[in-house]
């Protein structure tokens, strides 16, 4: 079996506290490079594409540069998730690194704590993307909060700088091309993180477990990025063989159950991020 993407959360520290991402209340772990190779070497045969997100900030791994180049050597194209404020004291290896297939950028993260109303951080940043861009690297800008309210000055001067008027932006699109090679702008509306109250069901479809798994810091398997707690715990890969995991009873009746437009882990129930694949 084949999966599209595979997250790899090398550690579950961030050196930001936005509102909109869940609260964990993991340990705080980061993921050895002995661990990432480990991981590398059973997963590669069952993707071409890793994330490095669940929680936390990739940039914060202090070994960085190892673990992108045990992806290079395992053949496995990183797409790494950011909240792009370490971007400038990660600036060179992110461009150096050929592992690095995609780096998405979180506005709503930078635009938390202002990040996008200092003028030279904000051009610093921009032409530091516009430079990974033209090293062949795709950037995903993302804005997944959207709201008109939210649009500060500093969002739209980085709206104006990808060629993209504040007016022409629609909700329903989503994507946007830019005027920048390989960058492209993200906007979406702000997801809620799965919770036992909310709408209930039983019936619909996930790409989770099917085209997607994700491993947390401490090894823990689980079926999508939004399981950011380890609630459908599906074995350790530090202890079980990656392939021995994937014939587990509890993932073939997930799998079994979206294939069927059944929902059959309650943690899945009440997840609403679900009514994206309606």
């Amino acid at each position: 079996m084949k999966f599209k993407r595979i997250y790899i959360e090398i550690t579950n520290q961030c050196n930001l506290t936005c509102d909109f991402c869940a609260i964990s209340n993991r340990p705080k772990r980061t993921m050895s490079v002995d661990e990432f190779k480990l991981i590398c070497e059973q997963i590669r045969f069952f993707t071409d594409f890793i994330y490095l997100h669940v929680q936390g900030e990739p940039l914060l791994h202090p070994q960085l540069d190892e673990i992108l180049q045990i992806a290079c050597k395992y053949d496995l194209k990183v797409q790494l998730v950011t909240n792009g404020t370490l971007i400038e004291k990660r600036f060179d290896l992110l461009l150096e690194s050929p592992a690095i297939r995609q780096i998405s950028v979180s506005l709503q993260s930078m635009q938390t704590i202002g990040y996008l109303e200092d003028t030279k951080r904000r051009e610093m940043l921009l032409n530091h993307l516009v430079e990974l861009s033209n090293a062949g690297k795709i950037i995903q800008i993302r804005l997944w909060n959207y709201d008109e309210q939210l649009f500060t000055d500093g969002i739209n001067k980085c709206l104006l700088y990808l060629g993209i008027q504040f007016e022409d932006l629609l909700i329903d699109k989503k994507r946007y091309l830019t005027d920048h090679k390989n960058i492209f702008f993200s906007l979406d509306k702000q997801f809620q993180w799965p919770s036992d109250p909310g709408d209930i069901s039983t019936v619909g479809r996930c790409q989770g477990a099917n085209s997607m798994l994700a491993i947390l810091s401490d090894g823990t398997l689980v079926p999508c990025c939004l399981d950011h707690q380890g609630a459908i715990e599906l074995g350790n890969v530090f202890n079980t063989p990656f392939a021995s995991l994937l014939e587990g009873n509890r993932l073939v009746s997930i799998q079994r159950g979206f294939k069927q437009n059944k929902i059959v882990e309650s943690f899945c129930q009440s997840c609403q991020y679900r009514h994206r694949f309606d």
